[in-house]
């Protein structure tokens, strides 16, 4: 039987949220009942989750607009001029007016077994979790891109906490959210950022016999100079050369149906706000602190990519 899931993205900001929505079409042990979006331009995202769902063949997925701000902080999203740039024309799947929150609390009452992939900020979640309380015993899991637990570094740079986006743009949301009692699974930026696309595997997604995945080609080719002006220039980071793009939503994707390239830990963890950032503590065990989680602490990025890969081109 396929399991039924919710995706709530951002895509657009950072190519991997088009590459994890390909990877989810091409998931057969998945089956997508909506997405929906989040941050800044949401119908322009919306209308780009659109056209790759349509290309994929899944024009009756419901695809919904959500909160263009943050809970409380005005203007934390990011939203740059490359968002809706480079995608084929349609067909398009069904762009519908009811708003993501509220799409989300009524796939949960109808779809028993729903897991929801929450692949950007927290906001439509926490509003939805405004319109139904209950929703963290309606949602058989809650799967999450973002934290920062232990390590985090691009190459040879050490981040300190903040770096998470998803988490730490609407920090009230993500505090609220995380502890709300959801059943969770993150896989975090520890992870994440060791995982990326090379410039050798679009050969691979140019000739692979789906158009989502000959799409992404042209997408990935327009975030790659931002990739670098925003890992290397901005945060200080150093990347690998053949790093075209991050793998860390479509990482959160493959989780769900092949966790082999993973370590997951169940963890206790705290969500808090900081000095005004968002943090995943990881308490002590015999603590009673926090929420216990399943979280993403190691990665064979190279297995990860491969299987993400096949997936892909198959």
């Amino acid at each position: 039987m396929t399991r039924p899931v919710l995706l709530d993205t951002d895509l657009g900001s950072d190519v991997d949220d088009a590459i994890a929505l390909a990877l989810l079409m091409a998931c057969p042990e998945l089956r997508l009942v909506a997405v929906t979006t989040v941050a800044a331009d949401v119908h322009g995202r919306a209308r780009a989750s659109a056209r790759l769902l349509g290309l994929g063949g899944l024009l009756d997925v419901d695809v919904c607009a959500g909160a263009r701000e943050a809970l409380v902080r005005r203007e934390r999203f990011v939203w740059r001029e490359i968002e809706t740039q480079g995608y084929p024309p349609g067909p398009d799947a069904r762009l519908s007016p009811e708003p993501a929150a509220e799409r989300i609390v009524r796939a949960a009452r109808e779809t028993p077994g729903l897991e929801l992939i929450a692949i950007g900020p927290l906001t439509n979640l926490a509003h939805a979790l405004a319109l139904d309380p209950k929703l963290p015993q309606r949602v058989a899991r809650l799967h999450v891109m973002g934290g920062h637990i232990r390590r985090v570094a691009i190459g040879e740079r050490v981040c300190a906490p903040g770096v998470d986006y998803n988490l730490c743009s609407d920090p009230e949301a993500s505090a609220m959210v995380l502890g709300a009692g959801f059943a969770t699974r993150l896989v975090t930026a520890d992870v994440t950022l060791a995982t990326w696309l090379r410039e050798a595997d679009l050969a691979r997604l140019t000739a692979a016999p789906s158009p989502v995945a000959r799409a992404l080609v042209p997408l990935i080719r327009i975030w790659t100079p931002w990739q670098r002006k925003i890992f290397v220039e901005q945060l200080g980071g150093t990347l690998a050369p053949d790093n075209v793009a991050f793998l860390h939503d479509p990482l959160t994707v493959l989780s769900l149906v092949d966790e082999s390239a993973l370590r997951f830990e169940a963890l206790r963890i705290v969500p808090s706000i900081e000095q005004g950032v968002f943090r995943t503590f990881e308490a002590p065990p015999a603590s009673g602190l926090g929420t216990p989680m399943d979280v993403a602490t190691q990665v064979d990025a190279d297995a990860a990519r491969e299987a993400m890969l096949a997936r892909l081109t198959t």
